[in-house]
């Protein structure tokens, strides 16, 4: 599993995806503009941080990306862009409604052409897993709402209705050996 180091983690901005509520996956969706809001409001949180991240990282996809060069703007830190903390992708159900494909998600059906759910948390673990263990102090990691779905499905556990902009802090517990974490959620 993961090593219970600590980190940070949050969901990009409001997309035109979300706002449309139909699913992106890898469709780059840019943000809108309570999306560059929402970062702003965030960037705020994250400078009032007593401990604050030693490095960003983002997924390749512009409301990741985006999010994060607002966040970086009172941080000044190197940022690395990696296609592996990208959303699920979706395939045949790419740009279809919410009202469609999102129960089907939760409960772990796989999209048609698309990636797996095994695959996409391996993917998730693999990333996560290199992150904290490569770079000093807590990373930061700005990804996507699938990502905390997977990151929690690596131990059996629901992290859903993450909202927009939220940053999460994971503090190592290691006297829970099922979810080695607590989770304490900014703003």
């Amino acid at each position: 599993m993961i090593p219970a180091i600590p980190f940070y983690m949050i969901r990009h901005g409001e997309s035109t995806a979300n706002l449309g509520q139909f699913a992106s996956g890898h469709v780059d969706v840019p943000l809108t503009e309570k999306g560059i809001q929402q970062a702003q409001a965030a960037k705020k949180i994250v400078e009032a941080l007593d401990l604050k991240p030693s490095i960003i990282v983002h997924s390749h996809l512009q409301r990741a990306r985006n999010t994060a060069k607002i966040l970086n703007e009172v941080l000044n830190l190197d940022m690395f862009e990696d296609p592996m903390i990208a959303e699920q992708h979706y395939g045949d159900w790419e740009g279809k409604p919410w009202e469609l494909t999102r129960q089907p998600t939760r409960e772990g059906v796989d999209p048609p052409n698309g990636e797996t759910h095994a695959a996409f948390h391996e993917r998730v673990r693999t990333a996560i897993s290199n992150f904290v263990n490569t770079h000093k102090g807590p990373v930061m990691i700005v990804c996507h709402g699938g990502v905390f779905r997977a990151f929690g499905a690596l131990y059996k556990k629901e992290i859903f209705g993450i909202e927009n902009c939220s940053l999460h802090y994971f503090d190592p517990n290691p006297e829970d050996a099922s979810f080695p974490w607590n989770i304490r959620k900014f703003g």
